[in-house]
């Protein structure tokens, strides 16, 4: 099944291969936008109030496990891929 790519859905970005809602994709994308909202309100911070770095850098590593859960998701395999892609070596 040929997928459009020219739409963008939220749906289809938290649910896994099978079209079930994945729990590691909708909570990778909320820990993301959490982490991006603190990386924005950290970089005024260090701009305007107390001139040290400290919530970027832990904000950058609160992204890093949102992303980590969306790789999760799109990462760990299904029975259809192993079994598609067993039989397509085969050959």
């Amino acid at each position: 099944m040929a997928k459009e790519i020219n739409k963008f859905s939220f749906a289809e970005m938290t649910s896994n291969d099978d079209g079930k809602t994945s729990g590691s994709g909708t909570t990778g994308i909320f820990i993301s936008f959490i982490g991006g909202l603190c990386f924005l309100l950290g970089c005024i911070d260090k701009m305007f109030l107390s001139n040290t770095a400290d919530i970027l850098t832990q904000s950058i590593i609160v992204i890093g496990i949102g992303v980590g859960l969306l790789g999760y998701r799109k990462g760990k395999s299904t029975d259809a891929k192993i079994a598609g892609s067993s039989s397509s070596e085969e050959q």
